[in-house]
């Protein structure tokens, strides 16, 4: 029995070590991934926000609720911006994250409130004001871009129907009919 016992009992305690490691580096992703949802969750263009997002079917597969509320927000999110229905659109898309965010703090075990987590968050005018005016600096780049690919079609001798039957080589797919008529003219 001593021999069995001086055999078996390291392995036991190594094992036993392996299992409660595995359980706390797993714990610790998931905490990584609240984290970033909680600091982000009010700032839905950041990259650590939309890493979080994609990091959930990883990190929280095995947890049914989660992965609902995952899959009911990723189908929240899915609708488009119509001019109509915007209002709904986005009060829907809050309202799931909210409750993906509630549903992942649960299942570690986090006494969040599902209110607290809507309106408690935190992000400063001047950020939101500098992120909106790298937005429209990105546009306006864009238009920029579409402009001068199209003033250098028409100063080749290109004609608006041309410029639309032949768009290889264009910055964006589309191209601003209002502008190349002005640009035209």
């Amino acid at each position: 029995m001593t021999l069995i016992a001086v055999i078996v009992g390291p392995i036991v305690a190594v094992v036993i070590t392996l299992w409660v490691d595995g359980r706390r580096r797993d714990r610790e992703q998931k905490i990584i991934v609240l984290r970033l949802l909680l600091a982000t969750r009010h700032i839905p263009a950041d990259p650590s926000f939309l890493t979080a997002i994609n990091l959930i079917p990883v990190e929280f597969n095995a947890r049914r609720d989660v992965m609902q509320a995952y899959n009911e927000f990723i189908e929240a999110t899915r609708q488009r911006a119509d001019g109509v229905n915007d209002d709904v659109i986005q009060l829907n898309s809050s309202t799931k994250l909210t409750r993906l965010v509630f549903e992942v703090a649960r299942s570690l075990r986090f006494k969040l409130r599902e209110t607290d987590i809507q309106t408690s968050a935190y992000a400063s005018d001047g950020w939101r004001i500098r992120d909106n005016l790298a937005q429209d600096s990105q546009q306006a780049m864009r238009d920029i871009a579409n402009i001068l690919w199209l003033q250098t079609r028409l100063l080749a001798g290109e004609t608006w129907e041309q410029i639309q039957a032949n768009k290889k080589g264009a910055p964006t797919a589309e191209i601003d009919s209002e502008a190349a008529k002005t640009e035209e003219k």
